[in-house]
């Protein structure tokens, strides 16, 4: 039957993915690009957008060229992308600088005046968010005031969904669920402030027009049909943040539920129905009417990576010989060592801490070390400190008022029968992973399956979609004694973590001072 078939394309840090569904929601193929970050300072992190398109382009015709299906019945087209991207462009969709990611610190000086401002607080309130460097707003100011003719010669600035919805359709737009990322957007009136635009020198007809993700944003143009391999005059949605479509894709569908994210950007999010302001955390709408998600976001996820990387090597020598992944290897290892790790605790700031504590500056800590440590605490240590930093969020949204029904998994770390149990141990709560009828996760790609298809008409309600196609769900109960345990350790790693604080800053001041100083 043509027209039955929606493309999802999932643009994040590290790669693209693109995927292929039929009208069912079920997998028709899928292929994801690796690509590499541009970081010529440490707190620079950037990439060109045509990085992006190409991975785009070349993933779509992959996923076609495999499935066998017609690209003439391809029915529309979502896109998601990383969150506090900016990305200038011309009349043309055209990148003039390369895109500031999530990741991209520079602006800590522009952050800085942002908070000095007298009317600071208004800022916050506006758009139920911190000022912090990680934000869009303080990069623009930094595009302004380092690269003003950029700056000036900018058409748009667009994010990093929006930038592929521009190349597609030739259309710039931001939807309501990446606009967190400017502190002139008014969450509440889903507009624009004039005002504000105005107080911090932003001009407002270089700012996208504002939408819901599932409104359809345009048409594939000829040009990106001859890029792609596909058809002109595919709807395609204006698309969301990727932790949005995360949430929806791990099945967080009503109020309350929360998803847990278990990737490398790890966090949390949970549903609520009504604006909340904690400048210790962030603040967004939700991809489904109605819905916000106030979340949490951390950077400990990757810890087993580095692990892997730096001491996996008898890991890695198995795997090549026996075929099973170094991470089964890990968490086979976490498993035998009891809960608490004998004693070890892991603080993983690894490339700074984001929620609660918005510190660069912050860095992983084993505390609790001994002659006895064996490799399994080690690993199981930076298990539960990832769930440590996690549960950190979610008692300080509890403390807003948040009400937490239950928590949807996603991510690698769901993988882990060992990660799960320990998260439902150290949350006191049930730990659920929903998965499709074929056992696959359902994530990112799911979520805008299911946006997409309600948007051009294959399913009437995505929320309902993924509760459809999220059939299965593993139970992880908590044990009320290793929640005790956890309770008694969790109290220990808070306070190791803010006791630390202050030597993080001066440690990083030190560094500073003598990184060009000292030659080896």
């Amino acid at each position: 039957m043509a027209n039955r078939y929606i493309i999802t394309v999932d643009v994040g840090t590290s790669s693209t993915k693109t995927a292929l569904w039929d009208d069912a929601g079920l997998l028709v193929a899928e292929t994801s690009q690796a690509y590499t970050l541009h970081r010529p300072d440490p707190l620079w992190a950037e990439i060109d957008g045509d990085v992006w398109w190409q991975a785009t382009c070349d993933t779509i015709r992959q996923v076609i060229g495999r499935s066998g299906v017609t690209a003439h019945d391809i029915a529309g087209i979502g896109v998601d992308g990383v969150g506090w991207t900016l990305l200038p462009v011309d009349r043309s969709g055209d990148p003039l600088h390369p895109a500031m990611i999530w990741l991209d610190r520079r602006a800590e000086d522009e952050t800085r005046w942002l908070k000095a401002l007298p009317d600071a607080d208004k800022l916050v309130d506006l758009v139920a968010n911190p000022i912090d460097a990680a934000y869009i707003t303080p990069k623009l100011l930094w595009l302004k005031n380092h690269q003003p003719d950029v700056f000036e010669a900018a058409h748009q600035f667009l994010t990093a969904s929006g930038f592929i919805v521009a190349r597609f359709t030739g259309e710039f737009t931001c939807d309501y669920t990446q606009a967190y990322g400017y502190h002139f957007f008014d969450i509440r009136r889903e507009c624009w402030d004039a005002g504000t635009a105005a107080r911090l020198g932003i001009p407002l007809d270089k700012m996208p027009r504002l939408c819901a993700c599932t409104d359809i944003a345009g048409t594939v143009t000829e040009l990106a049909a001859e890029q792609t391999g596909l058809p002109a005059g595919i709807p395609v949605i204006a698309g969301c943040l990727d932790a949005t479509s995360g949430a929806l894709g791990s099945g967080v569908t009503r109020l309350h539920q929360t998803n847990e994210q278990g990737g490398q950007a790890g966090g949390m999010a949970v549903s609520l129905d009504h604006v909340v302001v904690e400048p210790q955390l962030i603040f967004s709408h939700h991809v489904l009417p109605g819905q916000y998600l106030l979340q949490a976001g951390t950077v400990g996820g990757g810890s087993l990576g580095w692990f892997r990387d730096m001491l996996g090597q008898v890991e890695a020598n198995a795997a090549a010989q026996t075929g099973e992944s170094v991470f089964e290897q890990f968490s086979q290892q976490a498993g035998q060592t009891p809960p608490g790790s004998n004693g070890l605790i892991f603080v993983p700031y690894m490339a700074g801490e984001r929620t609660p504590l918005w510190n660069s500056s912050a860095r992983g800590v084993f505390f609790g070390l001994s002659y006895a440590t064996t490799r399994g605490d080690l690993l199981r240590a930076i298990m539960e400190g990832c769930a440590f930093a996690v549960y950190d969020n979610i008692q300080l949204a509890k403390a807003k008022g948040a009400v937490i029904t239950e928590y949807l998994g996603s991510g690698g770390a769901t993988q882990s029968a060992v990660w799960c149990q320990i998260k439902a141990d150290v949350y006191g709560a049930p730990f659920i992973v929903a998965r499709r009828a074929d056992g696959g996760e359902g994530g990112h790609s799911l979520g805008l399956y299911a946006l997409a298809a309600s948007a051009v008409g294959l399913c009437d309600d995505a929320g309902t979609c993924v509760e459809r196609l999220l059939p299965q769900r593993q139970v992880f109960e908590p044990s009320p004694e290793r929640h005790a345990l956890y309770q008694d350790l969790f109290q220990v790693y808070r306070s190791v973590s803010r006791k630390l604080l202050a030597d993080f800053d001066t440690l990083a001041e030190i560094n500073r001072k003598y990184a060009s100083k000292i030659n080896m």
